[in-house]
């Protein structure tokens, strides 16, 4: 991974750490007049919506799209199954502490959860400028 690549893999496990505030902040506020499990919901829901946004703009520096939004529950998904798997060969075959392999499981699942978060995000946008050779001014600039 290039040095591009590993800062916004760093921005991407930063923002995670800001989320997890972010899903705790919603449950707890919301639990208090609603059951845990709906809670439960509204947080995880209101927290992926941040993160989406957050590493669109931050760790990817790109515009969100309505296509990326819909895409980006995806990373969620594989990094809840990779470090499940993880996670269980860990305590099951290598006989690891449970808590500790939870904690290892998700870190090395991470990177996983990146890349197809970055998929998510940035695919089916032009990577190299239009071929006619005309360079589009960024949206800050055209709006001078």
């Amino acid at each position: 991974m290039n040095a591009c690549g590993l800062r916004q893999l760093a921005s991407f496990a930063a923002i995670g750490v800001v989320n997890t505030g972010v899903y705790y902040a919603v449950y707890v506020t919301v639990n208090l007049q609603t059951p845990y499990l709906a809670a439960h919901a509204m947080g995880y829901a209101f927290a992926m919506s941040v993160s989406f946004l957050l590493n669109s703009y931050i760790t990817l520096r790109t515009k969100p799209t309505w296509r990326g939004f819909a895409r980006y529950p995806l990373s969620g998904v594989v990094n809840l199954l990779v470090s499940g798997i993880m996670l269980h060969l860990a305590v099951s075959a290598l006989d690891m502490d449970e808590n500790l392999s939870a904690l290892a499981a998700g870190l090395l699942a991470t990177p996983l959860s990146f890349l197809v978060a970055r998929w998510a995000i940035t695919a089916g946008r032009p990577s190299t400028p239009p071929a006619n050779g005309t360079i589009r001014p960024r949206v800050h600039e055209r709006q001078r």
